[in-house]
C-alpha cells in the first residue's frame, strides 16, 4: 500500500487501510473497558475495606463512599488497565507501530519532556501552592492512611494520568478524527468526541467541574496537535494529578478531592481554566520556538 503524505497526530489513523467503523469500534471497546475494569477493581477494593473495617455495609447500603487507599489504587489502576487496552487497538485494530501511540515520529521524544518539565513543574508547584493557601484544606496529618495514600499516588498516580492521556487523546481523538479529511476538521471532530467522553468519564455531576473537565481536555488536545505527541500533555496531566493528590492525601481531604457531586464546584474553577489553558499556550510557543516535528507520514499498516 503507498505511504499516506504527512499528518497532524489527530489524522494519524486516516491510512489506505483505515475504515471508519474502526475508529467506532475503539471508542465502544474502551468505554466497555474502562467501566468493566472500574467496576470489578471497585468491588474488590470494597471487599478489601470491608474486611479492613475501613468502610461498613451500613456506609454501603446508604451510599456513602469514603474514598480509601484500596479504592484508589483500584481507581488508577482500572485506568492503567484501560490504557493497556488502548495500545492493543491501536497496533492491532489500526495497524500502527507502538511508537506512532507516542508521537507522529514514532518514539517516546524524552528529550522534549525535560525541556517542558524544567518549565511546567515549577508552574505547577507555584500554582498548587496557590490553591492551597486560597482554599485552606487544614493542618498536614500523616497517620498511616495518609502514608498509604501517599505511596500510592507516588507509584500509581503518574501512571494514571498518562493512561488517561493515552486512551482519550492517544486513541478516542484519532478515532474519531479518523471519520473526516483534512486538519481541521479531524481536529475539531477528534477534540469534541474525546473531550466528551473525558468529562463523562469523571462522573461529575457539578456544572463547573464538568466545565473544568471539558477545558482540561480541550487543551490537552490542543497541545497534542500543536506538538505532535503525548509528551506534554502527559507531562501536564501527570503535574497536576500528583501534586493536587498530594497535597489532598497529606491533608486527609482525600474523600473530599474525589467530590463531583452538584455544589462541589465553584466559580474558584476558573483558576484552574485558566492556569491549564495558559500552560498549554506556553507549551505551544516553546514547541515551535523548538520547531518540534508536529506532522509526519503514517505507515500504511504495520
Amino acid at each position: 500500500m503507498p505511504r499516506t503524505a504527512p499528518l497532524t497526530y489527530t489524522e494519524f489513523y486516516r491510512t489506505p487501510r483505515n475504515r471508519w467503523w474502526k475508529g467506532l469500534v475503539s471508542i465502544l471497546v474502551l468505554i466497555a473497558g474502562l467501566l468493566l475494569f472500574s467496576v470489578a477493581l471497585a468491588l474488590g477494593a470494597t471487599a478489601i475495606d470491608l474486611l479492613l473495617g475501613s468502610t461498613t455495609t451500613d456506609e454501603l447500603a446508604s451510599g456513602q463512599i469514603t474514598m480509601t487507599p484500596a479504592l484508589l489504587l483500584a481507581t488508577n489502576l482500572s485506568l492503567i488497565a484501560t490504557a493497556a487496552v488502548a495500545v492493543l487497538l491501536h497496533r492491532y485494530l489500526h495497524r500502527q507501530p507502538v511508537g506512532t501511540l507516542h508521537s507522529v515520529v514514532g518514539r517516546f521524544r524524552w528529550d522534549w519532556l525535560g525541556r517542558a518539565a524544567v518549565v511546567v513543574v515549577p508552574l505547577f508547584v507555584a500554582y498548587v501552592a496557590v490553591l492551597t493557601l486560597l482554599d485552606s484544606p487544614g493542618p498536614f496529618a500523616l497517620d498511616a492512611t495518609a502514608w498509604a495514600f501517599l505511596a500510592i499516588v507516588l507509584l500509581t498516580t503518574p501512571l494514571q494520568a498518562a493512561s488517561e492521556e493515552y486512551i482519550f487523546r492517544g486513541v478516542v481523538q484519532r478515532a474519531a478524527g479518523s471519520w473526516v479529511s483534512g486538519a481541521v476538521p479531524s481536529l475539531v471532530l477528534g477534540t469534541l468526541v474525546s473531550a466528551v467522553t473525558f468529562s463523562i468519564a469523571h462522573f461529575a455531576t457539578d456544572v463547573w467541574l464538568i466545565a473544568y473537565y471539558l477545558v482540561f481536555a480541550v487543551a490537552m488536545s490542543l497541545l497534542t496537535h500543536a506538538t505532535g505527541g503525548l509528551e506534554a500533555a502527559v507531562l501536564v496531566h501527570a503535574a497536576n494529578n500528583f501534586l493536587f493528590f498530594l497535597v489532598t492525601s497529606s491533608t486527609g481531604m482525600m474523600s473530599e478531592g474525589f467530590d463531583r457531586s452538584a455544589g462541589a464546584g465553584g466559580p474558584i474553577m476558573l483558576l484552574p481554566m485558566l492556569f491549564v489553558a495558559a500552560v498549554a499556550l506556553v507549551l505551544v510557543v516553546m514547541a515551535r520556538q523548538r520547531g518540534l516535528r508536529h506532522r509526519a507520514a503514517p505507515p500504511a499498516a504495520a
